[in-house]
């Protein structure tokens, strides 16, 4: 860079802010033109001169614009080709219900099965789906499920009829465990005494 002078070093900064303003392919070369007198400083690195070994009155320099590229931002809307191109989880009640159940089922198992604990703040997945159960030719008619026991959301299936006697018997040995030793225990002495006649 010392061989230029002042006045070559402006005008090119100039024609640069000119194609820098004028949105110019960043992919083109920018040429420059050295003159015939600082041909000699600049043999290193000119480009291959004349047949006869010396350099040309101007050697012509060639400097390649850098490319900025551009990073993809915002979520992609599938979960790629690996993945099958699954699509972007679209949060619906329905599935927010699902997906609350499925987080909370050691308390549906009711200490009868242990399960990982979940201690993830987002509980929606990025990517999924939810798909339904098909029984296969080769499953037996009691492996089945009959029409009472399909239901149309996990949701649906945890508190249909057999499971929610379940809930309810625990609520009520809970509360049995609870109110004993209290007005409840006092109140059962109390109505004892007045059976004996």
């Amino acid at each position: 860079m010392a061989a230029l002078t002042e006045a070559d070093i402006e005008r090119l900064l100039s024609e640069a802010e000119a194609r820098l303003a004028g949105n110019e392919s960043s992919n083109k070369a920018i040429t420059v033109v050295a003159p015939a007198s600082k041909a000699n400083a600049l043999a290193s690195v000119a480009t291959p001169s004349t047949a006869s070994g010396e350099p040309s009155k101007a050697e012509k320099l060639t400097m390649r614009v850098p490319q900025v590229q551009k990073k993809d931002k915002g979520p992609k809307d599938n979960a790629g080709a690996d993945w099958y191109n699954m699509p972007r989880t679209e949060l619906t009640p329905q599935l927010k219900r699902d997906l609350q159940v499925l987080r909370m089922r050691d308390v549906i198992a009711m200490g009868k099965q242990h399960f990982k604990k979940d201690n993830r703040k987002d509980f929606v997945p990025e990517y999924c789906q939810v798909g339904t159960i098909i029984a296969g030719a080769a499953d037996g008619s009691s492996q089945r499920l009959t029409r009472k026991e399909k239901k149309r959301t996990i949701v649906e299936e945890v508190l249909s009829a057999e499971n929610a006697s379940k809930f309810k018997s625990k609520f009520h040995e809970i509360q049995e465990k609870k109110m004993s030793g209290k007005k409840g225990f006092y109140k059962k002495v109390v109505a004892g005494r007045r059976k004996r006649p």
